[in-house]
């Protein structure tokens, strides 16, 4: 593990493997969350060690924090800076390298002082102040995407879990040190895309291209603020080690993202990932951090990128997403329901509804918090990728025939069925307690 992350950020060893932590980068007080519930979608089951090794894994999101603001696994859902423009019809741009016929790039990769040059100008850092605007709470990048339609704002691309806060006072911070009030679009915590605005335009665009074009081997260089503003515009190279590795939120969704080798610490969240030709191809958003793990980051790719941020401008939040609309753990999670699982012969990814969110569909049936899902539209939930796969390839208003296993006061247990639809996750409001759980012990 990086020694100086170690010493600021201090996660647990006991985190879930391949858990995306919200420590942002220097949360010196994080401490990781104790009830194991996750919102919406299950967390992947935990990897397999190696005989022996008392390695943990975790996957770190790397903003700059001094001071916890994540209680679990909620979605914080806070309210966002005042004055966000809506039905913009912005877009990003992704552009492709310029290549000829024999695929020899016209112009030339450029070196790696070029590309410096041609970046630092766009990249910015991004300030979070608490609430009263006294203290910094957290620190981050942002890369400059472009002007508004009107030509009166600038879009400023970050990482949700850079911004995601109760009342933000954001500053934006140019290379030349100039800084500007920012103001939350919207932010996206399944992708952890957020988009800020600067009623500017004196700041300059990155180019973007297409991360598509991306192929393992590939030279990557970052770009960003490890540590703060103090270290602005750290500039690290790498290669491309992967294409397309899942990798999970910290709310359990999981993510495709681009794998590479360019160093990135805390403070890189929302910093741009760029290819040989000065284009962004990615946003810097994790990395693992292990004892034994090194040079493993992690960045959203462009093209989800223009996806996501397009939504944000124009609607100020990702329309369409289906959600069940609960927060659940996993049934292994719990010795009760793990014992129950075993005896009964349940399937072995089973959940544990843990809450039922206002707007779910299943307010409208028996379900009851306590409840398992131990199947959906008759498959058994042997993994958690089997309900995680019928959501995600759903669509809003599709009907699930879910199998529910509930445990009495007795440790009986009886099954039934119910129908329910996916919902817009943009209807979901704060989760509440909305009815008694049905089993007699505490998940936790």
């Amino acid at each position: 593990m990086d020694e100086n992350m170690n010493k600021d950020v201090n996660p647990q060893e006991e985190a879930s493997s391949y858990n995306a932590q919200p420590t942002g980068g220097y949360y010196s007080n994080y401490t990781p969350p104790v009830n194991n519930y996750y919102q919406q979608q299950p967390q992947p089951p935990k990897k397999k060690k190696k005989k022996g090794s008392l390695v943990v894994l975790v996957i770190v999101v790397l903003t700059l924090a001094f001071s916890a603001v994540v209680i679990g696994y909620k979605i914080l859902n806070y309210p966002l800076s005042q004055e966000t423009p809506s039905g913009d019809d912005t877009k990003l741009e992704l552009s492709k390298p310029p290549v000829v016929d024999n695929e020899t790039p016209i112009d030339g990769p450029l070196s790696a002082k070029e590309i410096y040059k041609k970046v630092n100008d766009s990249s910015v850092g991004v300030i979070v102040y608490s609430g009263n605007a006294t203290q910094v709470q957290s620190e981050g990048t942002g890369i400059v995407m472009g002007y508004n339609s009107d030509n009166t704002a600038t879009y400023i691309i970050t990482c949700a879990h850079v911004i995601n806060t109760k009342n933000p006072k954001i500053i934006v911070q140019t290379a030349d040190d100039k800084q500007y009030d920012a103001y939350v679009v919207g932010l996206d915590v399944k992708t952890d895309i957020g988009v800020l605005r600067v009623n500017s335009t004196d700041l300059k665009p990155a180019d973007f291209a297409e991360s598509s074009t991306l192929e393992v081997g590939d030279p990557v260089y970052a770009i960003g603020n490890p540590g703060g503003t103090q270290f602005f515009g750290s500039f690290t190279n790498g290669m491309v080690s992967a294409i397309g590795r899942p990798v999970d939120s910290p709310v359990g969704y999981e993510v495709s993202c681009i794998q590479h080798t360019a160093p990135i610490n805390p403070g890189n969240s929302g910093g741009a990932l760029v290819n040989q030709y000065g284009q962004v191809v990615g946003i810097n958003s994790s990395k693992i951090a292990a004892e034994d793990y090194e040079g493993m980051g992690f960045a959203v790719p462009s093209v989800t990128v223009k996806e996501i941020v397009d939504e944000l401008i124009k609607n100020g939040k990702v329309m369409n997403r289906p959600v069940l609309g609960i927060e659940f753990s996993p049934a292994t999670n719990n010795q009760v329901y793990s014992i129950m699982v075993r005896a009964n012969d349940l399937p072995s990814g089973a959940i544990v509804i843990a809450e039922i969110s206002n707007g779910s569909d299943l307010l409208n049936t028996e379900v009851k918090e306590g409840d398992m899902i131990i199947a959906v539209n008759g498959k058994n939930l042997d993994s958690y990728d089997v309900l995680m796969e019928v959501i995600e390839n759903g669509k809003v208003g599709d009907k699930l025939t879910l199998t529910i296993a509930r445990v009495d006061g007795n440790y009986k247990v009886s099954k039934f069925d119910v129908t329910v639809k996916l919902v817009d996750e943009t209807t979901i409001s704060e989760k509440q307690s909305t009815n008694e759980s049905s089993f007699p012990f505490p998940f936790e």
